[in-house]
């Protein structure tokens, strides 16, 4: 008999149907009429379980301030369907806005007034953005849930910039890497895992030995829960070869730790500064994987399947710069062999002339 869990308990309503509901303090409750042991009753109860913890004062949050509004899509499905990072990230992009504007009646909340908190930020234009991107998802929240009439982020457009992001590594700076951290030590093995296998920096420094066995890499992404299959490439063999890990975790800290995220990312950019790159990071080696398949000819779909990216958009760029490469190496070579073919009916003696000096 399957046992009943924690915090769960039954009733029966007026219909006289069985009703199942969630209680644990500090968290929402929450209720079901799925028959007790079903796939979707265990589905129910382990979202009701990981559900985010109430917010401390939340009673006493101003109805239809922007503070509820927040409030109340911490504790809804759309914001618990996001991965774990995602939450935090739109958590805190939140939070700060609340900050500022918590306590405003949210149906007073206009496009312009979206635009000139955007004008403020103009300095900074990818935090802006980032704030529109989350008021959007919390906004069409809102409209789903009839909390506002109207969505005041339609038409409000994102701050234009131009920017490379993450510099991505070159074939002369992996060179200068490897150099410098040869196969055996750590920051060779964490440089690999991140080249080898095109995954970011928060999936490769939580890597376990169970997720490279029998030649190949399974990695079920932390930011979009892709699951991402691959062979592993030689050099991670190799390299996986040559330094053993004893931990569970494949890279750890001096004090045998998994790295947080923060500490992860300086130490593999140490590392590059003691080989003479301070300006490449661990996301640069990410876009050069990306890099290196779409100039092996590998098509965006390809490219996908190795990197669990979730659409062609973010993906076609790479195939395509590979794409306009591949175009002009041919279109010179073709003119260079023109001119050479050429180069002696148009002038033969210069050709004789130059033989003979």
């Amino acid at each position: 008999m399957i046992k009943r869990p924690r915090n769960v308990s039954y009733y029966y309503d007026r219909h006289g149907k069985m009703r199942w509901r969630f209680r644990k303090k500090g968290t929402p409750e929450s209720q079901t009429r799925e028959p007790f042991g079903t796939e979707l009753w265990w589905s129910w109860y382990s979202d009701a379980s990981k559900a985010s913890p109430v917010a401390v004062n939340a009673q006493r949050t101003r109805p239809g301030s922007i503070h509820a509004l927040a409030v109340a899509y911490y504790a809804s499905a759309d914001f618990q369907r996001l991965s774990a990072a995602t939450q935090r990230t739109y958590r805190g992009i939140l939070d700060r806005y609340r900050d500022k504007y918590g306590d405003n009646p949210v149906a007073l909340l206009e496009a312009r007034h979206i635009r000139g908190q955007m004008d403020k930020q103009a300095a900074t234009p990818t935090a802006a953005n980032n704030m529109l991107k989350v008021l959007r998802a919390v906004m069409r929240f809102a409209l789903a849930r009839g909390l506002v009439r109207n969505d005041p982020t339609v038409g409000v457009k994102m701050l234009r910039y131009r920017t490379e992001g993450f510099h991505t590594w070159t074939e002369g700076e992996v060179a200068a890497f490897e150099k410098r951290w040869p196969f055996g030590t750590k920051e060779r093995l964490a440089f690999d895992l991140l080249l080898y296998t095109a995954q970011r920096s928060g999936d490769v420094r939580q890597m376990t030995r169970q997720q490279v066995q029998g030649g190949r890499v399974t990695v079920r992404q932390e930011k979009t829960g892709q699951l991402v299959d691959i062979i592993q490439h030689p050099q991670l063999r190799a390299s996986l070869a040559a330094f053993p890990s004893e931990h569970l975790v494949l890279l750890t800290t001096e004090q045998g730790k998994p790295f947080t995220a923060k500490g992860f990312g300086n130490w593999i950019s140490k590392a590059a500064e003691r080989a003479g790159l301070p300006h490449c990071s661990a996301h640069g080696l990410r876009k050069a994987a990306a890099r290196r398949l779409a100039e092996a000819g590998c098509s965006a779909h390809e490219i996908m399947a190795i990197t669990g990216h979730q659409t062609l958009k973010e993906v076609e760029r790479y195939t395509r710069e590979a794409g306009r490469r591949n175009l002009a190496d041919s279109a010179m070579e073709r003119m260079g062999k023109s001119t050479q073919a050429e180069q002696p009916l148009s002038n033969p003696g210069f050709a004789v002339r130059q033989n003979l000096e």
